[in-house]
């Protein structure tokens, strides 16, 4: 490290996280070879009110800012006392990506190798109690003037810095973080790299917890890894807070995403997270009924709000109960004017179904359509039945499965591939209960309408058909 330029920098701001944080106050002490050769400090004008707990907590108020320059006026300046620097700060992804932020306001690229203090003092003085700046200066004896000031705040970095430099005599800490392809430059602060690399790259839910393990986020992903990554480079102040707040991150592999998706909402639902956006009200489902009407035909409807003696099935959104009904339209050859998806009309002309059943035009007698109906009804009880849902497993020998008990969601399980299910109860002994939700029922049922292919097992009779025991043993997975 031997001629390289540090910039130490400190910043105060009017608070609220990293997206429309303000600068008060930046102080920079530019450290070469164990001294410091330039500075920069002053107060900042940021156009806007200091918040009064803000001030309580800097002494910076309004008026002491008045006639400050706004960053606008000494973005060159700090531009120049940086330039050719690695960029230093206690935490340094706050003071770097503010500063970052107010030089993009002016169209301006700031962009500087990055070091953060919290994590070289984690690695060259490990086992404090407290990694925030009074409490190190605190444990180790440095001195800390005029805290929550920048110039108080950056000299006491300086000095924690050199302290650093001299516990690491080959630079092997420095340079390891200075490497900007490891992820050292955007974990959080109390976040190991260690830990972060042997997270895994497969399905599942994930869990920010902090200090205590109690869950502050869960999330689903298909890469557990990728998606954590990605939230650890988001810029909002609601992540940035998450990151500071986050001290493990804890992982449960399902394999399948549907599954996944399930798991991540019971456990939201348990948990409550304080980071997790409250799980929307589902509003009142619509709902796929039918009855004759006055020319006898059977004529299914899709409503909101009405209460009806038959219930067919429910949809969460109308999008997907105009797709399901186009479906029945085409596989049982209906008339889409009986069907709710044309109004008004004489004579069907829909854009898509061209093989109308021609009851609209009296081309077919009703007992012939209703029929057809039946036949439609038959398939729709099929999503009503008790079977087991066979997906992805962890592992390439291993398979999920999601039970329905009469259509809702009561559970999962995992078994080895070559499981072979004869009797429905032998299902029993790797199933993990659950309690269903509407959340729940959403997931389900928009997995039902939307995917082909689903790898379904009947479980209404005692045995299994024959067929259906070999469709499970013999299903493979993809990779």
């Amino acid at each position: 490290m031997k001629d390289v330029k540090f910039a130490v920098t400190d910043i105060e701001t009017t608070g609220g996280g990293i997206k429309g944080n303000k600068i008060t106050e930046i102080c920079v002490l530019v450290v070469q070879n164990g001294k410091v050769i330039d500075e920069y400090n002053s107060l900042v004008n940021p156009g806007t009110e200091i918040p009064l707990y803000i001030e309580t907590l800097t002494n910076i108020n309004d008026e002491m800012v008045s006639n400050a320059p706004a960053f606008s006026e000494i973005a060159e300046e700090i531009d120049k006392i940086t330039k050719d620097c690695v960029f230093v700060a206690h935490n340094v992804n706050f003071d770097y990506n503010i500063i970052r932020a107010e030089f993009s306001n002016l169209n301006l690229a700031f962009q500087r190798k990055r070091l953060c203090t919290v994590r070289l003092a984690k690695k060259l003085i490990p086992g404090l109690f407290s990694y925030s700046l009074g409490n190190i200066c605190t444990s180790i004896n440095i001195p800390h003037y005029d805290r929550h000031r920048a110039r108080g705040d950056c000299e006491a970095t300086v000095t924690l810095f050199q302290r650093c430099l001299d516990l690491d005599p080959d630079y092997e800490v420095f340079t390891n973080l200075l490497n900007q392809r490891t992820a050292a430059s955007y974990l959080p602060p109390n976040f190991k790299n260690s830990d972060f690399e042997k997270l895994p790259t497969s399905t599942g839910v994930y869990f920010f917890k902090d200090k205590d393990g109690i869950p502050l986020y869960i999330g689903k992903a298909k890469n557990i890894k990728s998606r954590i990554k990605s939230h650890f480079q988001e810029k909002s102040n609601r992540k940035y807070s998450l990151m500071q707040a986050t001290y493990s991150i804890d992982y449960e592999l399902t394999g399948s995403e549907v599954l996944a998706l399930l798991r991540e909402s019971a456990l939201i639902l348990k948990y409550f997270p304080k980071f997790n956006k409250a799980q929307k009200k589902i509003t009142r489902p619509y709902t796929l009924t039918s009855y004759h009407n006055q020319k006898g035909i059977e004529q299914f409807v899709i409503h909101k709000n009405k209460i009806s003696p038959v219930s067919w099935m429910k949809f969460y959104t109308r999008e997907e109960a105009v797709k399901f009904l186009e479906f029945l339209c085409q596989e049982f050859e209906l008339c889409p004017r009986y069907c709710g998806l044309q109004s008004v009309v004489a004579e069907c002309s829909h854009y898509k179904i061209t093989n109308c059943s021609g009851m609209c035009k009296g081309e077919i007698d009703k007992e012939e359509y209703n029929r057809r109906v039946s036949r439609a009804v038959e398939y729709i009880n099929q999503y009503e039945n008790s079977c087991l849902l066979v997906e992805k497993g962890r592992t390439k020998t291993e398979k999920s499965f999601i039970y329905l008990k009469r259509g809702r969601f009561a559970g999962y399980g995992f078994v080895e591939s070559s499981e072979d299910f004869k009797y429905t109860e032998q299902f029993e002994d790797y199933l993990i209960p659950q309690t269903n939700s509407s959340y729940a029922d959403r997931i389900v049922s928009r997995y039902l309408n939307t995917q082909k292919n689903i790898s379904r097992l009947n479980l209404n009779q005692p045995e299994m058909e024959e067929e259906q025991a070999a469709d499970l043993s013999s299903f493979n997975h993809i990779y």
